[in-house]
């Protein structure tokens, strides 16, 4: 095994015990030992802690049909790593939409569709960003 992730909360039990089974059962035999191990802090959703039971949830499919594919993945980006709570705050969600339709508009206004042709014109007119 490459690497064994699990929560912070499941540090005493979950990876100890991979250590000790690991060492038990292939104790003569580094390569069948895991070779890392990493840890998570909880999910919180909105600055609280994620969970079933108090209906503080939502799923990653969830999140897509909600925000949408590239809203998601930038608040997720936005969210925190580490052993750090993580926190999908939907109002990053909300905004990264906004922030992605302004971007489109603006590709939209001040680029064309068709690739610039440099053998019909005169290169020195264009700059860098052109290309």
């Amino acid at each position: 095994m490459d690497l064994r992730v699990s929560g912070k909360d499941l540090i005493r039990n979950h990876l100890t015990m991979s250590l000790y089974n690991h060492q038990a059962i292939w104790e003569d035999n580094e390569k069948r030992m895991t070779r890392s191990y990493f840890c998570n802090g909880y999910l919180c959703l909105n600055g609280e802690k994620m969970s079933k039971s108090t209906g503080n949830f939502m799923t990653l499919g969830q999140c897509i049909k909600k925000f949408g594919a590239d809203a998601t993945r930038l608040a997720l980006a936005d969210a925190g790593d580490t052993l750090d709570d993580a926190n999908f705050d939907e109002k990053v969600a909300n905004a990264a939409i906004m922030k992605l339709f302004v971007l489109e508009q603006w590709i939209e206004k001040n680029f064309t569709k068709e690739p610039l042709d440099f053998s019909k014109n005169d290169p020195s007119k264009y700059h860098l960003w052109d290309h």
